[in-house]
């Protein structure tokens, strides 16, 4: 009986975990569209994954962006450099200097993710 209690924990550790993962990387097609424009004028993101416990930033500079069908339902994403980008874990910079969280920016709702880079 203790067995079946500690697997069905794991078990909901684990979806718990793999739904906070992927929270912006299926949206809408206007989402998406809306996305690809806004960061075809960016020469970088920076990605961070808070939930992840990620301790470091990491820094991409783009070079191409689109708005795609991701293979599910009606879902679409947003590709920069040909990978699919999660729009929660991903950071612009914003006219004030500041790196702001573009799913917060496109008011898409996600969870324990800062709307802005700490500057340490």
């Amino acid at each position: 009986m203790l067995k079946k209690i500690l697997a069905a924990l794991c078990l909901a550790l684990m979806l718990s975990i793999i739904a906070v993962a992927d929270q912006a990387s299926y949206i809408t097609r206007q989402q998406a569209t809306k996305a690809a424009a806004f960061l075809k004028d960016k020469k970088q993101i920076k990605h961070f994954c808070a939930p992840c416990d990620d301790n470091h930033v990491k820094t991409e500079d783009i070079t191409t962006v689109e708005a795609a069908p991701v293979g599910y339902k009606d879902y679409w994403g947003v590709n920069v450099n040909g990978e699919g980008i999660d729009l929660a874990y991903i950071y612009y910079q914003s006219k004030n200097g500041k790196w702001k969280n573009f799913a917060k920016e496109l008011h898409i709702k996600v969870r324990d993710v800062p709307k802005y880079l700490s500057e340490d």
